[in-house]
Order: C-alpha cells, then sequence, then structure tokens
C-alpha cells in the first residue's frame, strides 16, 4: 500500500546540483514546516547529479525522493508521473531558482485539496502573475466561474480532488502533448473548460526571474523562440476555435514577417508553428 502525504512537493532541476538550487535552500532555511511532506528532487539533466546527500531535508522532516531524466523529458509527463506515484493531499510544482518566502511557504503548507493555490508572482518587483482576464492579479481577487486565469507553473498548489477532476475529464491534469512552454498554460485552460476557475485562490507569492527579462545567447533565442512557434502552433490547434485562430494566425504571420524584413527579432518561426498547427505534434514527441 502506498505512502498517503499530507503535502508533495516537486523541484525540478535543470543544469544545477541540490545545493545550488535557490528553492531547495529556501525549503532548508525556512522555520515553517510541512507536515507528512514527501519531497521529489527531479533533475531534468542536461548531466547526472554528482552529489545527492539529502540528510539535510531528512533532518527537517522530509521524506525525500531523487529522480533522475537527463533527457530533459516532458515536463508535462514529468508532472503527471509524480502526481500518479504519489498520493497526497496536495501537489507543490517548484522551479529551481526561486526564492521561497516565509508568507508563501506557510499559505502553501495550509492549502486544502478542493483547491488550486496560485501564487503572486513577481519580476523585478512587479506582479506578472497569475493573470485574471488580462489583467495581472491582486492580493484580494475573487474569482468566478467565468473567469480565465493564466499563470506559471512554479509554486503552483494543485489539490487532490482537482487533480482526479482534471484526470477524469482530460485523461491526465496536464498536457502532454505539450513539452516545456505551454504545460503550464494548458493546465489553466483545462481548469477553465472543467468550470473550476471558482476553486482557484490567490496566496503571497515570491520573486521569480523570467527568461524574457534576461540576456541570453544567439543558440538560447533560437531554442525559445523554437519552443514558443511549437508552443502557438498546438495551443491554436487544440485550444482555439477557428475564427479566433484566423485572427492570431493574420496577425502572427503579419507581425512576423514585419520583423524580418526590417531585421527585427521575431517572436515566432511560421513554418515550425504551422507544422505544429497541422500534425498536432512537438517536434520532439515520437
Amino acid at each position: 500500500m502506498s505512502l498517503e502525504f499530507d503535502t508533495a512537493i516537486l523541484v525540478l532541476l535543470y543544469n544545477k546540483e541540490i545545493s545550488e538550487s535557490d528553492t531547495l535552500n529556501s525549503l532548508l532555511r525556512s522555520k515553517i514546516k510541512y507536515k507528512n511532506a514527501r519531497l521529489v528532487i527531479w533533475n531534468n539533466g542536461p548531466k547526472a547529479l554528482k552529489f545527492k546527500d539529502v540528510s539535510q531535508f531528512q533532518q527537517v522532516g522530509y521524506e525525500v525522493v531523487i529522480e533522475e531524466t537527463i533527457e530533459n523529458h516532458s515536463l508535462a509527463a514529468i508532472y503527471n508521473r509524480f502526481i500518479r506515484e504519489t498520493t497526497s493531499e496536495k501537489y507543490i510544482f517548484l522551479d529551481d531558482d526561486s526564492q521561497l518566502n516565509e508568507g508563501y511557504i506557510d499559505a502553501s503548507a495550509q492549502a486544502v485539496s478542493d483547491r488550486i493555490a496560485m501564487p503572486l508572482i513577481k519580476s523585478s518587483g512587479q506582479v506578472v502573475n497569475p493573470v485574471i482576464n488580462g489583467r495581472p492579479a491582486n492580493p484580494s481577487a475573487q474569482i468566478g466561474q467565468q473567469d480565465k486565469v493564466i499563470t506559471i507553473g512554479s509554486g503552483l498548489i494543485v489539490g487532490k480532488d482537482i487533480a482526479n477532476k482534471l484526470e477524469a475529464l482530460f485523461g491526465s491534469v496536464f498536457d502532454e502533448r505539450f513539452y516545456l512552454y505551454g504545460v503550464d498554460t494548458t493546465f489553466c485552460f483545462r481548469v477553465f473548460l472543467a468550470k473550476l476557475s471558482e476553486a482557484i485562490v490567490i496566496i503571497p507569492g515570491f520573486e521569480h526571474s523570467l527568461s524574457r527579462h534576461q540576456k541570453e545567447s544567439a543558440e538560447v533565442i533560437a531554442f525559445r523562440r523554437l519552443e514558443r512557434s511549437y508552443d502557438l502552433g498546438l495551443t491554436l490547434r487544440y485550444y482555439t476555435p477557428l475564427v479566433k485562430q484566423l485572427i492570431i494566425l493574420t496577425k502572427v504571420c503579419s507581425d512576423t514577417l514585419a520583423k524580418r524584413l526590417f531585421h527585427g527579432q521575431p517572436t515566432f518561426d511560421l513554418a515550425p508553428l504551422f507544422k505544429a498547427l497541422f500534425s498536432g505534434k512537438h517536434y520532439r514527441k515520437r
């Protein structure tokens, strides 16, 4: 019989050792402790961990599991496997580079099984997520069934009852047709389609670095553009009505061609975008 936990926490590492993760160090430093908690440290590559000592986490009460998929697996597949392999009242999803504070840790520890808790995410001091009907949320936001709420995955808390409802409706909590980009957004789409927006609560959050605010190499920029293109193509195919598809495609095509013509940096590449739209598959999907 599998163990049952009050809290299951996933910290997804990429190109970091355990000791280098701001998120994990924040959990260690916190005076607030989760009761009956499993901590899953998931290394998603590109190299195997050199050091796997988790005694510090065990000493403060965590049951720790280390997973490694150094091939940089689909985030959606990792998230779904984490949920399916751990029986818990709630599931917390974290990136490796978040400066968690006591307000967030306390609120996440108190999250319940029939709610989706979304932290206020700040970048350079400004709230950037969640976005409710196109506008950044505020701490006192009241969310109704007709509200469309979008957020990033880091800090998201999904109650067991919500996970069960989404799996019953869609076959999984997160959409595995998406790999890196779009995993968090399509989760939010599923919540709206399932008429579960009223289950969303806004909780205190933390500062989180966003890639669009960082200076990156040409190779990384090209990779992100490819991922964004597949994300948009798949989102149009699976989550967007036809008329809206045409409106978005017209705008994206005109913007992209204009930037190419005037030597700007386009947000998307049109060839992979249309390939995703017509094939319905991510380029890494086997």
